[in-house]
């Protein structure tokens, strides 16, 4: 893949609700300008509810932008909540 389609975000060892928004937004813009998503999940011993709902929303704005979307470096005491989300399938551990 090219890398000058594809936007990486990272996630901290902690994302703080504040964060979030702006986080999500980032995100957005990156998948709306065409380029894919693509998301470092290894900091984080776990990922807040929150969290997973925002990478569930960012998975569905790169979906309806036509672009691909993965999460890398999950770890597995995160694994399981992202597949009660539906986000399985988008993990490259």
């Amino acid at each position: 893949m090219n890398e000058s389609l594809v936007h990486r975000m990272t996630l901290g060892e902690s994302l703080e609700i504040t964060e979030a928004a702006e986080f999500l937004h980032a995100a957005r813009a990156a998948a709306a300008s065409g380029r894919s998503v693509f998301v470092d999940c290894s900091a984080p011993e776990f990922l807040p509810t929150f969290t997973i709902q925002i990478l569930a929303s960012l998975q569905r704005s790169c979906r309806e932008s036509g672009v691909s979307f993965a999460l890398e470096g999950v770890r597995d005491s995160s694994a399981a909540y992202l597949r009660l989300a539906g986000l399985e399938s988008i993990q490259d551990r």
